[in-house]
């Protein structure tokens, strides 16, 4: 009787110290979920990748088709569609290279270039295309120097424009020195030179300082931000960490996080985009409606990750895509009535704005607890302590209000 009565009295003991546990191991990411800004309308943005440097003539018809496309729909406030561009502002000079026997470029200013910013331009006028920075170069010359790869020797080589994606997946990162793995860090003094000459350029072509960065393959670290933020940055696109390195592997590595959206970093403000839209890998409408649909039951904006490959290969898949797209925002305008249209800065803006924020506390909690359900680890912990239940998806309601988009 003893034994049973010291195990009723010690089971719920342990039980209390488990759940005092797991929710003190999760404090920090349980508090930022917390924290991060509740939308009280479901937004939707398209993030398009790599555009810029590398062929003219496909990318130039892509975006005058997407433009054509994007035009064709409204949402509630009357706004189109808004596709991010994030744009590379330069690429090998392949004769310059051969003959000089080191790094030479292209940048975006050559006139070979003209009719591609023109279709960017006209995007710009029509309120479909927001433009991002990705970097001056979608790799680190100096690593694509050093590569002992043939294959890398000659894409550096080539007469025409060649397209980054064929360049192994490691060296396209910018902001590490991957002609080794384990990758290297850059020197401080040239991670800034750099950022100056890329943000630099990016006023010259557009005639404003770049707003938005995205590091290209997510590969940057925190002296990379600072550059970017004394440059007249202001955010920061991320997909929920930050990776510093490449690895052994040759995989992002070194990572730092969890990030959320409304996040500031070293000057400047994250963006969460985790969701992915390629219909070249099979990805369809359907894709798109359900990390929609994630997202709003989060109170998160939606940012779909997409890529200029999409749109510019064999024509058939191109097509495909264009149609998966069309098909994707015509599904969201008809499910969703209140769906707003907006440019990630404006999006920042919202986060940055907390006195436009009227957060009600069930909306709140709501969003939190389906948040929490993609928490690293904390499920799986969460079961061991019984806490399950407390994050079904069935619990969650709908409604409420927060953060207002303008």
């Amino acid at each position: 009787m003893r034994t049973v009565m010291s195990f009723l009295l010690l089971f719920p003991l342990a039980w209390l110290a488990l759940v005092a546990g797991t929710l003190l191991w999760y404090r920090r990411g349980l508090m930022a979920l917390w924290r991060e800004p509740v939308l009280d309308q479901p937004v939707l943005i398209i993030e398009s990748d790599d555009w810029g440097a590398g062929p003219v003539e496909s990318q130039t018809q892509a975006l005058n088709r997407l433009v054509d496309l994007l035009t064709r729909f409204r949402d509630c406030d009357g706004r189109p569609p808004v596709m991010t561009l994030a744009l590379v502002l330069a690429g090998p000079d392949g004769p310059a290279i051969r003959r000089e026997g080191h790094y030479r470029c292209r940048t975006l200013e050559d006139p070979v270039f003209a009719p591609l910013r023109a279709a960017i331009e006209r995007g710009r006028r029509a309120g479909v295309f927001a433009l991002q920075l990705h970097g001056m170069e979608h790799y680190w010359p100096p690593a694509l120097m050093a590569s002992p790869d043939p294959s890398v020797r000659a894409w550096l080589e080539s007469d025409s424009l060649p397209a980054t994606e064929r360049l192994p997946a490691h060296l396209q990162s910018r902001w590490t020195d991957a002609s080794v793995l384990p990758s290297r860090p850059l020197s401080d003094e040239a991670i800034a030179a750099a950022v100056r000459e890329e943000v630099a350029l990016f006023e010259r072509l557009f005639g404003e300082r770049p707003r938005v960065a995205v590091p290209p393959t997510f590969v940057w670290d925190a002296r990379v931000e600072a550059a970017w933020a004394r440059a007249g940055v202001e955010v920061v696109v991320t997909p929920g960490l930050r990776s510093r390195c490449r690895n052994a592997a040759g995989l992002p590595d070194c990572d730092s996080g969890p990030i959320v959206n409304g996040q500031s970093g070293p000057g400047v403000r994250y963006v969460v985009r985790d969701a992915y839209f390629e219909p070249e890998r099979g990805h369809r409408a359907a894709q798109g409606l359900a990390a929609l649909r994630r997202k709003w039951a989060q109170r998160r904006p939606c940012l779909l990750e997409t890529h200029r490959s999409n749109f510019i290969g064999e024509a058939a898949t191109a097509e495909q895509a264009l149609a998966a797209l069309g098909e994707l925002i015509e599904q969201a305008l008809h499910l969703y009535p209140e769906l707003r249209f907006l440019d990630t800065a404006t999006l920042a803006s919202i986060y940055l704005s907390p006195g436009r924020a009227a957060t009600g506390f069930s909306t709140r909690f709501a969003a939190w607890r389906a948040r929490v359900r993609e928490l690293r680890g904390f499920m799986r912990c969460a079961k061991l302590a019984g806490l399950a239940w407390l994050f079904n998806p069935r619990l969650t309601p709908a409604g409420g209000q927060a953060v207002h988009p303008a």
